[in-house]
């Protein structure tokens, strides 16, 4: 068998609605871990999930960056999309994975002299779907077309 492609985190697409916010990232970790009051024994299969959407970024003040964007919905949801190879159009070779993030926290305001400010928040999934036959995994859906 020949060496599967690998990603390389350059050049992603990173979007929150339709807007592009893989400039004001330095990193996107999408994690799924027990929901919330679920505890998984070494006999059960995974019984629920809730993922984490964990961004770091510039902290910036203009209007349109993502640290004020984090700011500005905050208490409300909004749709995401990540695509690893940076393709604009999802395929089985490189998905999209989306969802519904929930803006539940606020980015930090952290200053250190002379250097770049950045910060790091861990928004919540939405995970009412799990639906594995379609690629719906407890709230994060894979797209391959």
């Amino acid at each position: 068998m020949a060496a599967s492609s690998r990603i390389k985190a350059q050049d992603i697409l990173f979007k929150i609605g339709s807007t592009e916010y893989a400039c004001d990232a330095t990193m996107v970790d999408l994690v799924l871990e027990d929901a919330p009051g679920d505890v998984q024994t070494f006999c059960e299969q995974r019984v629920g999930g809730q993922w984490a959407l964990t961004l770091e970024g510039i902290t910036s003040g203009e209007a349109t960056s993502l640290y004020r964007v984090l700011w500005a919905n905050f208490g409300s949801t909004g749709t995401f999309t990540i695509a690893p190879q940076g393709n604009t159009t999802a395929t089985s070779s490189a998905p999209h994975y989306t969802g519904t993030v929930k803006f539940n926290q606020l980015p930090p305001l952290s200053l250190v002299t002379n250097e770049t400010v950045k910060f790091s928040v861990t928004l919540e999934v939405d995970n009412a779907e799990h639906d594995p036959a379609n690629e719906v995994f407890y709230g994060v859906e894979v797209k391959t077309a």
